[in-house]
């Protein structure tokens, strides 16, 4: 959602600033609907489904900076919720380091 858009676009926005990091952070949201974990909920998908997780983490050090959780899940569904999301984050953090490489690439050439 907007919450884990927003860590994405300030995480960049940092390091485009030259703002010293321990690393980019990327994040995601996965849910609960009907009973399917799911990767990047819509809006309807966040407010009936049973259970929305932001996650976000260090892709480059694997290292979880949040996770919340609204709404229930089992054990075993926030441990496959987690390694869905922390999946598709180092994914995110391709395309974020990518970003930025292609801008000062650009600059300097």
């Amino acid at each position: 959602g907007t919450r884990t858009a927003g860590i994405n676009a300030a995480s960049v926005a940092l390091a485009d600033a030259g703002i010293p990091m321990r690393g980019l952070v990327s994040a995601i949201a996965v849910g609960k609907v009907e009973g399917e974990i799911v990767l990047d909920l819509n809006a309807i998908e966040d407010n009936y489904g049973d259970a929305d997780m932001p996650v976000a983490m260090i892709a480059k050090t694997n290292t979880i900076t949040m996770i919340q959780m609204d709404g229930k899940m089992t054990r075993e569904e926030i441990q496959k919720g987690l390694e869905i999301a922390k999946n598709a984050c180092r994914k995110i953090y391709q395309m974020q380091r990518e970003a930025l490489i292609s801008k000062y690439s650009e600059e300097i050439e």
